[in-house]
């Protein structure tokens, strides 16, 4: 045999990365958490607790209340981007909210629809414990042993800032562990062709 190969045709880009500004950014959020409100969502049961953020209220806009925050995130965003070889350009985010994670909790499988990025921060997590997951996107896959591959794990930690396709399916097992876990969610939206978006971050 000679001159074959395997290519991985339409791979998955997930960015993954430590905040560079780490003890401030911990701080600034540590004061929104302090002042927020948590609680079950209505449509998704009893599994975790979300921010009164979790709305398209503009009074409730948590990315308004994280300036520094978000002035990082924008470097990882511009980073991402050049890795996937998309030039940069106008975007909002979408929503953005807190969610806290307490033992027993879970998040049922979900993809965040049609977004360009969706994204995780998180403020506060227990060490040893990997129960954030991945699902193929490729439904088809799905039926097959020798395509599914199962659910994929990443390393996740204190500090860590995730970036991936808002229709890559994932979600979190059951917690295991006791304490609480903070993290951050958001969905970006760049702009198109003729869009006018009400909140422009760049």
């Amino acid at each position: 045999m000679k001159n074959w190969s395997v290519q991985d045709i339409y791979p998955t880009p997930v960015y993954c990365a430590d905040v560079s500004n780490f003890d401030t950014i911990q701080n600034e959020i540590k004061g929104v958490i302090d002042r927020s409100n948590f609680d079950y969502h209505s449509g998704f049961g009893e599994t975790h607790k979300l921010s009164e953020h979790f709305s398209t209220d503009v009074t409730k806009y948590l990315m308004g209340d994280l300036p520094i925050f978000s002035n990082e995130l924008n470097g990882h965003i511009s980073r991402y981007c050049q890795q996937l070889n998309f030039g940069i350009r106008e975007y909002q985010f979408v929503n953005s909210w807190m969610t806290l994670f307490e033992k027993g909790d879970y998040a049922h499988i979900h993809s965040h629809n049609d977004v360009d990025f969706s994204g995780v921060y998180y403020y506060q997590k227990e060490s040893d414990t990997e129960d954030f997951f991945f699902e193929s996107p490729v439904e088809g896959a799905k039926l097959s042993a020798a395509y599914y591959g199962g659910r994929i794990y990443p390393p996740t930690h204190t500090g860590l800032l995730m970036l991936f396709p808002g229709w890559l399916y994932h979600g979190v097992d059951k917690i295991e562990a006791d304490g609480k876990r903070y993290s951050i969610s958001f969905n970006i939206e760049f702009k198109k062709f003729n869009d006018i978006f009400p909140v422009n971050v760049l």
